[in-house]
């Protein structure tokens, strides 16, 4: 047996050993199995996993096979048992005497990336062995071409994305295409790259629209890309991609409002104009003639409406049906006469209201003496104004009635406990002097759809209160008279001003003193005592009294200075009297 396995013991890879070796083989298969038989031993069935890098030189040691057999076991030979295109006996050097493998030649992971055989000893145990190739970053990331032209039309959105060719790297995983970079010529950063991983790994590559494309401003980019992988160092390559802008007709028709609502009745007669949709084109000539249409195979298919292609005016077509349908919506689009048109859609909303419909119905009851909206500038805060209780005859429930209330400057407010009585209360502090009519304005609306209101605006008039004394126009009244006067004689007029109104702004005069005679409310004062005789001077005091408005209540008083003085200085009988006030 020895003499047998003598030639076996040379390497597999020896070029004087390689004739007739599949012939010894055989040989050795057979001797190997007449040798089990007669021994009648079990087959010891072993693994060995090793690997190694790509691009190792030839020569590398790989690993030992007796690595692989059972602990206590050792060989002196081993069979190499692999099959024709497995790459052991061309990629590998083997050495069946010791065990030890090599590498045959460089190897490359992205030609073969592992190797299988099984290794027979005399005795008959056997080790399968499984070489693994590591990937290394052996591969630059390479673009199909080093320079692409592309054409992008201007006005082009933003976000839109155009795919360009993506760069290819054999290497597998972290190793392979990691991502891409504009490294020039992106001016104004018009343009962005986004990727997506595809299947394959492949890491392909969009090129996206960032900015306005504008080709009166600028037509073409010429922008350098980069790929690289993830190794470290990173590998990379480069490609030029010119990038022209296309001339359109760059404008397109825009609409005033991109939707439009409009409320009809049900029962509105076809031909009635519903509304009219508006679009402008900046551009010039049949580019910008704007003409519209309803998009048939997205809205209204039925045709209930149509549109007057030059003035954008949508009329009724044939009568609606509320109980059939309560919404329609309309796709209108605008477009522009150029040979290649532009496009622009508009939405439409048409709510279709059932004419027998009853909006909410409000009852104001105002809670003054005569019933009419009216309020004392006395009334303190939380005082109630009025009384509004509300209905809608179209729903059962009354909650669904919202209530509102506007004007007042604040002055007044709305409360209610359980949404179906309102009341208006004061809520500040009112002063008719200040201002004495606030309009207030109630409004009550429903949770329909669409939603119905009602309204009702009146005036509340501040009533007044006697809060304001009256007030002379000035605090001392001076009168030079003759020294000689008769009863009855005007004296001096005195005058005072009271803020309230009506009864409360009446104002009523008094002398103190019984020396002269005050006449109702008259503001003349006259004689009452002939003055020959009499002091240089006579003094004397009025007073000015509101009468009050209010049932019960006192006049207000006020004594200016509070003293209105009368002097009397007498004068030659000789002379003509001169009267002089102050």
């Amino acid at each position: 047996m020895k003499t047998a396995a003598k030639d076996f013991g040379k390497s597999v890879m020896d070029p004087l050993y390689r004739e007739g070796w599949w012939s010894r083989r055989l040989v050795l298969m057979v001797y190997v199995a007449l040798e089990l038989v007669t021994i009648q031993s079990p087959v010891v069935l072993g693994t060995l996993d090793l690997q190694l890098d790509e691009e190792q030189p030839a020569g590398t040691i790989v690993g030992d096979i007796s690595a692989g057999l059972p602990p206590g076991v050792t060989a002196s030979l081993y069979f190499i048992s692999d099959h024709e295109g497995t790459g052991v006996s061309s990629d590998l050097d083997i050495d069946e005497s010791t065990g030890i493998i090599k590498t045959a030649k460089v190897l490359d992971r992205e030609l073969r990336d592992e190797y299988n055989f099984i290794a027979v000893t005399m005795t008959g145990e056997t080790v399968k062995v499984t070489i693994k190739v590591n990937d290394i970053n052996d591969h630059a990331p390479a673009f199909p071409r080093k320079r692409a032209t592309f054409k992008i039309p201007e006005q082009t959105a933003i976000g839109t994305r155009f795919p360009l060719e993506p760069a290819v790297d054999a290497d597998q995983g972290q190793l392979t295409t990691q991502g891409y970079l504009i490294k020039d010529g992106n001016v104004g950063q018009a343009f962005t790259l986004e990727t997506r991983r595809g299947s394959n790994e492949v890491l392909y590559l969009d090129l996206v629209v960032n900015a306005i494309l504008d080709r009166e401003k600028r037509s073409t980019y010429t922008l350098s890309l980069e790929a690289f992988d993830g190794g470290s160092p990173k590998r990379t390559d480069q490609m030029i991609l010119d990038v022209a802008v296309q001339d359109i007709n760059d404008n397109a028709p825009s609409f005033n409002q991109s939707r439009y609502h409009a409320i009809i009745s049900e029962n509105l007669q076809p031909g009635s104009n519903i509304l009219q949709v508006f679009a402008t084109d900046a551009d010039e000539g049949d580019n910008g003639m704007v003409l519209y249409e309803i998009n048939r195979r997205q809205s209204d298919p039925d045709r209930y409406f149509v549109i007057d292609s030059r003035t954008g005016i949508i009329n009724l077509n044939k009568p609606l049906d509320f109980e059939m349908r309560r919404v329609h919506e309309l796709v209108v689009q605008a477009q522009d006469n150029a040979t290649q048109p532009e496009v622009t859609n508009a939405f439409v909303t048409i709510h279709v209201r059932d004419y027998n419909d009853n909006q909410p119905t409000m009852t104001i009851i105002f809670l003054s003496e005569d019933g009419t909206p009216r309020i004392s500038e006395g009334a303190q805060p939380g005082q109630y104004v009025a009384r509004i209780s509300v209905t809608d005859p179209d729903y059962g429930e009354y909650a669904n009635v919202n209530v509102s209330l506007e004007g007042g400057d604040g002055k007044f407010g709305l409360t209610t406990r359980d949404n179906i009585i309102y009341l208006i209360c004061v809520d500040q502090i009112l002063d008719r002097e200040e201002r004495d009519t606030y309009e207030l304005r109630v409004m009550a609306t429903d949770a329909g759809t669409p939603p119905l209101r009602a309204e009702s605006s009146f005036i509340i008039q501040v009533t007044d209160v006697n809060d304001n004394p009256p007030l002379f126009d000035q605090p001392v009244y001076r009168q030079v008279i003759p020294e000689v006067v008769f009863p009855g004689s005007f004296v001096l007029q005195v005058t005072a001003r009271d803020k309230d109104q009506g009864p409360n702004g009446d104002i009523n005069y008094s002398i103190l003193q019984d020396k002269v005679v005050l006449h109702g409310s008259r503001t003349w004062i006259q004689s009452a005592v002939q003055t020959e005789g009499l002091a240089d001077g006579i003094l004397a005091q009025v007073m000015a009294l509101g009468e009050g408005g209010v049932q019960g209540e006192a006049g207000l008083t006020a004594t200016p200075g509070l003293n209105a003085e009368i002097e009397a200085t007498r004068a030659s009988c000789g002379r003509s009297p001169n009267y002089k006030s102050q």
